[in-house]
């Protein structure tokens, strides 16, 4: 029944939506399928390009070379000197690892899998987008080179969709690096295992025999190019449509091959996934006010079907222009260093490192640029800052002059040109009708979203701040665009002098970046190349007036700087009343700040918030964001305003209140 109602929105007879079905770079997927046999698509014969080194492995011998490889071996005579083992028993935890990690693809499950995928994505989505362009370097690049794929990664759907797009193509399915959560689920644990899905824990500490097997286990199949691998340098899913910062453990074991000389290069491929509506937008609000995520079960699965009746709107993916490692790598790094030491031992130089963590960096910021912005972002950006609702016709305006600024600014805006703008608004407030509406008096207003049926919430605050907080995520999903010139109109607006020299503009301007280098992400080294390209970006399009190396306050503070002010300023704030928190804990007998552990002080900070959101102190909903907490929590931390210390295997943090108070006046 779902198939058959969203096809009919999908009428063959519509010319503007059969001129949507190609548009610039991206053609649609799911046009073909909505009019052919899924089962014939799915038992079709596949022409897959293969690496040209690759020596064909079933699953098992993949295990087998993992389990007899000299890394394994090594660790498991070290796990043995520790600890006094028995060398059966070390080896018997080694295989343990092992098939609780190994995927077991094979074409029989990832046919059935396809034919399942196939009515999900019919069901969910108008149309999913691929940009034919980058397909085609991949399909060219897998039978030369070693590839690993990174995703952004906001929904459970990325690692769906990305196997259907490989499948769709005719190319090998990655194997994809998963989080334990999805293994206890019945069957569906089975079927992604079956379709390529390793399973990996979310931390690996010191348990170094973990830490051999899964590195081998990533390594044989990257030099042995039996798939691409998947993995999403994010670490994590964003709960906020942000991108979050890298990690760096599966990035180090995936390029090591490359820096120890077992492979001469290996491609990266940056993948960009955007989405009209956001399938987990509720639990993501809710998580974020602190209610816990349910547990992934194949019954809650089934209980939530009924989204199947939904309307999600369009999926865009963006594969990126690959990057050769040996390229990226050229000049910066020494291959030669590690010829005299075992090449199982782990170990990179810190040239390797410096770079990997460069990469990881490049990595988000690709993914970023690549990002599609729709019509919703924009007007979410625009409701977040008129709370009390808008007429149509304003929001109109204010979208499409928010729509000039991202443009401006290099961002890729998903925009109906067919369409009056009033009616991609009209539009676009059906698709996300339940978070807001138009009244009899033509006014976009947020309405009341009922929380999820696990939430405990209850009570009005939290179930307005649920509310924001959906809005936030899409706002959110444009913030990346202008995050550099906004630090420098932040300054800009707050300025009570005349003039503000470009010095101490930059200085202003490395402070905010700093503070704010856990919710958007920044390349390190990179700070005074992009202030001196956001300036320039403000100078030359949105009106800041600069005379001899200063800004002209008076003239320089205008709608543009003003708008970008208030898009961040929640995040200030936050940070701002995380510090007020902070500096208002007593100390113990012995008259030090009083360490707490950081899950204490941010739910504290968060309920801090929530009497000042009361009383009228402060009004945006979303500061009650623990995400937020956590990242400012984790910036004073490496501003030396907060430190740590380890109790009984529990960190602890208390505030260094001198460093705080300088870090509290200047916001």
């Amino acid at each position: 029944m779902a198939e058959q109602s969203r096809n009919s929105w999908i009428s063959k007879d519509d010319p503007k939506l059969i001129s949507q079905r190609q548009k610039d770079m991206y053609e649609d997927i799911l046009e073909e399928r909505r009019s052919v046999s899924d089962l014939r698509y799915v038992l079709k014969t596949r022409d897959v390009p293969v690496f040209k080194f690759n020596k064909s492995r079933t699953p098992a011998q993949i295990k087998e070379h993992v389990i007899n490889s000299d890394r394994v071996r090594f660790a498991i005579d070290q796990v043995c000197a520790e600890t006094k083992l028995p060398r059966e028993e070390v080896m018997a935890e080694a295989t343990s690892i092992l098939n609780e990690m190994a995927h077991t693809q094979h074409m029989y499950a990832i046919r059935g899998f396809a034919y399942f995928l196939v009515k999900i994505f019919k069901a969910l989505y108008k149309r999913v987008y691929v940009n034919v362009d980058g397909i085609q370097k991949v399909r060219g690049m897998i039978k030369e080179y070693p590839v690993l794929l990174m995703p952004s990664h906001r929904s459970y759907m990325d690692f769906l969709l990305m196997s259907y797009v490989f499948y769709h193509y005719d190319l090998p399915l990655p194997v994809i690096a998963a989080a334990m959560d999805f293994m206890g689920m019945q069957f569906i644990g089975w079927l992604l295992r079956s379709s390529g899905a390793f399973y990996i824990r979310r931390s690996f500490g010191d348990d170094h025999l973990y830490w051999a097997v899964f590195t081998e286990y990533v390594q044989t199949q990257i030099c042995n190019g039996d798939s691409p691998v998947e993995f999403y340098v994010e670490g994590t899913r964003s709960r906020t449509s942000k991108s979050y910062t890298p990690k760096f453990g599966m990035l180090s074991a995936a390029l090591e091959p490359y820096f120890k000389s077992h492979v001469p290069d290996i491609m990266v491929v940056p993948v960009s996934i955007s989405y009209d509506r956001i399938l987990e937008e509720s639990l993501y609000a809710y998580e974020l006010l602190g209610v816990p995520k349910p547990r992934e079960t194949t019954s809650g699965l089934l209980k939530a079907r009924k989204i199947l009746q939904e309307n999600f709107g369009n999926v865009h993916m963006h594969f990126g222009e690959p990057i050769s490692i040996r390229k990226y790598s050229d000049g910066l790094v020494d291959r030669s260093l590690h010829n005299l030491a075992p090449r199982y031992i782990a170990s990179l130089t810190s040239q390797e490192q410096d770079l990997i963590k460069h990469l990881g960096h490049y990595m988000v910021l690709t993914q970023q640029k690549h990002m599609v912005v729709s019509p919703w972002s924009m007007m979410a950006a625009v409701l977040m800052q008129t709370q009390g609702g808008v007429s149509v016709r304003q929001l109109a305006k204010e979208v499409d002059w928010v729509k000039r600024q991202a443009s401006n600014m290099g961002a890729y805006i998903d925009w109906p040109v067919t369409e009056s703008a009033e009616a991609v608004l009209r539009e676009n407030v059906k698709l996300h009708e339940n978070i807001v509406r138009i009244t009899e008096d033509d006014v976009v207003e947020l309405v009341r979203v009922a929380p999820p049926a696990h939430a405990k919430a209850t009570d009005t605050l939290m179930i307005t701040a649920g509310q924001h907080l959906m809005l936030s995520l899409y706002r959110n999903h444009i913030l990346h665009v202008f995050v550099r010139p906004a630090i420098i109109a932040i300054s800009v607006n707050t300025c009570n002098e005349n003039k503000l020299s470009t010095d101490d503009l930059y200085t202003k301007y490395c402070f905010l970046e700093q503070l704010l280098s856990k919710d958007f992400v920044f390349i390190p080294g990179k700070t005074k190349s992009d202030f001196e390209v956001a300036l320039l970006t403000l100078t030359h399009t949105c009106g800041v007036v600069m005379e001899d190396n200063q800004v002209i306050i008076g003239q320089s503070t205008n709608k543009h700087t003003t708008f970008y002010s208030q898009m961040f300023e929640p995040f200030l704030l936050g940070y701002w009343i995380l510090c007020q928190y902070l500096l208002s804990n007593h100390p113990n007998v012995a008259g030090k700040p009083l360490a707490k552990t950081q899950k204490t002080l941010v739910k504290e900070a968060q309920m801090l918030t929530a009497r000042l959101l009361q009383e009228g102190v402060v009004r945006h909903y979303e500061m009650l964001s623990l995400d937020i907490m956590n990242n400012g929590l984790h910036s004073l931390y490496l501003m030396g305003a907060v430190s740590k210390e380890r109790r009984d295997g529990v960190v602890y943090m208390y505030p260094n209140t001198r460093q705080l108070s300088t870090i509290t006046d200047k916001l």
